[in-house]
């Protein structure tokens, strides 16, 4: 009895639709899972930057947009967003604005006020840059976005 080893034409399209099927559910849960963890960073960077230009105010009476100032805080310090640091009047107000840029743009944008409140914004992939790209803030639980 002379018996051949192997697989036939069939089993492997078998295994390779398997494949496909697994691929198709797993890729975009782990793309998802990416861009969470990127929110993540991103609000982690804003958080480091309020404690850090808490303790600035603290020492010097006002906040500061001298990324050299506040220590351990640079504007990419989260993978996929820039921050920007913008001062009110007198330097007794500031805005740290998460815009995200590459693989995470079109995601939304996040940012943090002086007195800790935290807001989303849509990101606009538009003809923009920057913090204009974020359209309406508004208060939201950025819990619920991680």
């Amino acid at each position: 009895m002379d018996m051949k080893k192997g697989l036939t034409l069939l089993e492997v399209m078998i295994v390779v639709a398997i494949i496909g099927i697994l691929a198709a559910i797993a890729i975009p849960s782990y793309l998802k899972y990416v861009k969470k963890a990127r929110r993540a960073e991103a609000f982690n960077a804003l958080m480091t930057i309020h404690a850090a230009q808490e303790m600035y105010k603290a020492e010097h009476g006002v906040y500061t947009d001298n990324w050299s100032k506040l220590s351990g805080c640079s504007p990419n310090m989260a993978k996929e967003y820039t921050i920007y640091l913008t001062l009110g009047e007198g330097n007794s107000t500031y805005l740290a604005t998460a815009v995200p840029y590459g693989r995470q743009a079109g995601d939304y944008c996040f940012r943090i006020s002086h007195n800790g409140s935290k807001e989303c914004a849509i990101h606009s992939t538009g003809n923009c840059t920057g913090v204009q790209c974020c359209q309406s803030f508004q208060e939201c639980s950025w819990e619920t976005l991680r």
